[in-house]
């Protein structure tokens, strides 16, 4: 019988943000639904306003724990099997203080990354288990995980 590799890891990263983190994009908000407003711009001040509650819930969304394995068949997140024949390649981003993370490059262009958490799990032993069923292939951080990151979002 093959052992499987597993952990449970938060499904991302959460910080929690004070009313000043709020007051810039809330302040940005308000300016940009006045000036369409005061233009006429009446779908544009929906769009705003629609923004700002999607922004609003997402950064007080509190992350939910997910379980995660290494199988012979695929990985398994929860209860979705991602199978390595659907699967291109596979990065570690790692960095102890700032980020760890599996990042998986699938074949579909729908998603084309899926990225977990590894939580407390060994990257060392994550990386040893997918390199038997998948390459290994350098990616880069996206623009938008970078800013998130650093904007503690």
């Amino acid at each position: 019988m093959t052992k499987h590799l597993k952990w449970e890891a938060p499904e991302f990263e959460y910080h929690p943000k004070d009313k000043s983190w709020f007051l810039i994009p809330g302040a940005v908000a308000v300016v940009l639904f006045i000036w369409s407003a005061l233009t006429g711009n009446l779908l544009f001040a929906l769009l705003i306003v629609l923004a700002f509650f999607s922004f609003l819930i997402y950064a007080f969304k509190k992350p939910t724990l997910i379980r995660i394995a290494i199988t012979s068949q695929g990985i398994k997140i929860n209860r979705s099997l991602y199978e390595y024949e659907n699967l291109d390649s596979f990065w570690i981003f790692y960095d102890p203080d700032r980020i760890k993370e599996l990042s998986l490059k699938s074949k579909k262009t729908i998603m084309p990354y899926i990225k977990v958490s590894l939580g407390e799990e060994n990257p060392v032993k994550v990386r040893r288990a997918l390199v038997k069923y998948i390459p290994e292939k350098k990616q880069e951080e996206s623009f938008i995980d970078n800013l998130s990151r650093n904007l503690r979002f």
